[in-house]
């Protein structure tokens, strides 16, 4: 049966519910909120709907002093229940039979509501995928270029994708044992795949994923949220012990000895590699650090995996 459109207190048709998780992001929240404010798409067609996770910054007052010409909503969780839990959440008070979701630290493109919108129109049963295009310019987002970096293939990512409402419930929403970072939206893609959606590009429906410059202060929480996206591949494999998430998640012999290999001498753990790091930085050879950070976060996660896979577990064969 196919969704009616919904109705708001003040009987405005709805066509689509925008739903926003965030968490500490007060700054990028607010431009994204800006941005969805000047859709192509008719504000009364559409309602926003924010989920803070508990935020600790001041979200909660800018939300207050926020006049949007369309409808927001604004729940706030009482606890921090991850991404997974905070869309669930949203999911529940949208009002509209199609929902969007967009990450929080993503700046919409004027035409981006309205874009997905129509590649549902006459087809019910489909996935929209808008392009993520990563920028590290929050005043400019839109003035980036989209790269070949920036292709996904992912069957269901969460950062800019729309989808009819009953297919999320027919599903069973987000799996809330996700409460760290990572692959809670690739979970919910196994699930949603046994639906027999069609995933199809939206190629209008930009959003710009903003990503501040690295800088090496950030690299003690880029280790934590790596270690996190390690707890996580492992609750993911538990759920679909599959070849398919196997592989999605490195856990593979191949994968572990090349971390060795990569990490031989164990050298980033040495004084040597701060003091290169700390060069790189000052001389704005920002290329060589990232590649060299990205070696030392995967290890993190490849270290992590080791250590949380323990002997009795049944992956435990693939870990080296």
């Amino acid at each position: 049966m196919k969704d009616l459109p919904g109705k708001t207190e003040d009987g405005s048709t709805l066509l689509a519910s925008v739903i926003i998780p965030t968490y500490n992001r007060r700054a990028v929240l607010q431009k994204c909120l800006l941005a969805l404010a000047e859709q192509t798409a008719p504000p009364h067609t559409y309602e926003v709907v924010v989920v803070d996770d508990h935020s600790s910054d001041d979200t909660a007052a800018m939300l207050d002093n926020l006049e949007m010409p369309y409808r927001l909503v604004r729940i706030t969780m009482p606890r921090r229940t991850g991404p997974g839990g905070a869309r669930n959440a949203g999911i529940k008070a949208a009002q509209a039979p199609i929902i969007i979701f967009l990450d929080s630290d993503l700046i919409p493109a004027p035409t981006l509501v309205a874009s997905h919108l129509a590649v549902h129109e006459g087809e019910s049963r489909l996935i929209g995928h808008g392009p993520v295009i990563h920028t590290t310019d929050l005043d400019h987002p839109t003035a980036t270029k989209m790269k070949v970096t920036d292709i996904s293939r992912a069957y269901f990512a969460t950062g800019n994708v729309s989808i009819r409402k009953e297919h999320l419930l027919a599903a069973g929403l987000f799996d809330e044992d996700f409460v760290e970072y990572g692959w809670e939206d690739l979970e919910l893609g196994r699930r949603l795949r046994r639906l027999k959606l069609k995933a199809v590009p939206v190629p209008e429906a930009k959003g710009y994923h903003y990503k501040p410059a690295l800088r090496l202060f950030q690299l003690p929480a880029l280790i934590e949220r790596e270690r996190q996206r390690a707890r996580t591949a492992v609750i993911y494999y538990n759920k679909h012990p599959e070849k398919m998430v196997r592989y999605s998640i490195m856990l593979s012999p191949f994968f572990f000895w090349l971390d060795r290999l990569l990490h031989m001498g164990n050298w980033a753990e040495k004084p040597g590699a701060a003091r290169l790091l700390e060069r790189l930085e000052r001389a704005g050879r920002t290329g060589l650090l990232r590649f060299l950070v990205r070696l030392i976060t995967h290890h993190a996660y490849f270290e992590e995996l080791r250590h949380i896979i323990t002997p009795d577990h049944p992956a435990r064969r693939w870990v080296r």
